[in-house]
């Protein structure tokens, strides 16, 4: 009678170490979703708010199809909508310029320029332009939060902070990219860093310094006049390639 008793017993108390074990479970994972909601909606909530950005970057391009790594530098200037500049100073002079409608990418060097249509998509040649403000997280990407964030601390080990690490995948087949990557400062949601794999599987990383945002800039930033004996190829639309 008293095996039975302490047998009974024992496996009431097993019983209830995991009917807690699995409500904790269900209360972290409950947790999790809910940050996760949070950081989406909080990022999809900055970039619809802001209208104007100029910073310094730091890419690093791995081309898969030459098998080496390339590094370049230079600056930005992006407005709304679908505008943008990135001016490249290392290893050479290179332009991008998009007024929305077109892009031309001019290199200096080769004394060409490459024009194309942005498209429908509003994504045109480079993930940046996501930051228009266009599209929807939760509507245009599958989303993921890789990494939670954790705000910068007078003392202690995380006294630099960490940055939310955040995959996006796009839902559309005609997007230009495979993924992206944000990692974005945890209290302002300011784009600290962007890397992305296009459809060839090139992986490209760009690092932000000296961010300005909701800066005023002016309107023929976003002009590209083609120089005199400069060649001109025009690119296929990605409406075109549908």
């Amino acid at each position: 009678m008293r095996k039975s008793y302490f047998v009974i017993l024992v496996f009431g108390s097993l019983f209830f170490t995991f009917l807690q074990t699995f409500a904790l479970g269900a209360s972290v994972a409950e947790e999790s979703r809910q940050k996760t909601e949070e950081i989406i909606t909080a990022l999809q909530e900055k970039y619809e708010a802001l209208g104007s950005l100029q910073a310094s970057f730091e890419q690093k391009n791995e081309l898969k199809s030459l098998g080496r790594t390339t590094t370049s530098n230079g600056s930005l200037s992006w407005q709304k909508p679908g505008k943008l500049r990135m001016e490249y100073v290392k290893p050479e002079k290179q332009l991008l310029v998009s007024d929305g409608r077109t892009f031309w990418l001019y290199t200096e060097r080769f004394k060409q320029v490459m024009v194309s249509k942005t498209g429908d998509s509003g994504f045109g040649a480079t993930p940046l332009l996501f930051l228009s403000g266009k599209g929807n997280l939760k509507k245009n990407f599958h989303v993921t939060v890789e990494e939670v964030g954790i705000s910068r601390r007078s003392g202690g080990i995380w006294r630099a902070g960490q940055a939310h690490r955040i995959r996006l995948e796009p839902k559309a087949a005609s997007a230009s990219f495979r993924r992206m990557w944000l990692e974005v400062d945890p209290e302002n949601f300011r784009i600290l860093t962007l890397a992305y794999v296009d459809n060839i599987g090139n992986k490209s990383h760009l690092r932000f310094s000296n961010v300005k945002e909701n800066v005023r800039i002016a309107a023929e930033e976003f002009h590209f006049v083609v120089p005199p004996n400069v060649e001109i190829l025009q690119m296929p639309s990605q409406n075109s390639q549908r």
